[in-house]
């Protein structure tokens, strides 16, 4: 039996920008600094984050 994988999307305005796990592990980070990054390098706009399953 297969796990199913999870992802966190990030998402810009409501608009897709980036895969919160991959882009931490690229960059060597935890996911929460990887997020608060995010939320930092966009000032002005919505930063949202979903989990999704696979």
């Amino acid at each position: 039996m297969r796990h199913k994988r999870k992802y966190i999307w990030a998402y810009l305005d409501g608009k897709k920008l980036v895969e919160v796990i991959q882009a931490a592990l690229d960059n060597h980070k935890s996911v929460d600094e990887m997020k608060a990054i995010l939320i930092k390098e966009n000032p002005g706009h919505e930063v949202t984050f979903k989990i999704v399953s696979k």
